[in-house]
């Protein structure tokens, strides 16, 4: 399967936090914005933390 590929999962989870914010703005729907943001927001600090581990 392709989410193998460490790039291919963290740009198959960026688009779907991506499409959860999307969304959100199409209903007009803060709480899926906020949703969205939040997934975002750890999956950053998730990568951060593990270039300042491994690196």
């Amino acid at each position: 399967m392709f989410l193998h590929n460490t790039t291919l999962l963290v740009i198959f989870v960026a688009g779907i936090i991506l499409l959860l914010i999307g969304f959100g703005f199409r209903d007009r729907n803060p709480g899926l914005i906020l949703l969205g943001t939040g997934f975002l927001a750890t999956l950053f600090v998730l990568i951060k933390k593990a270039i300042d581990l491994f690196s």
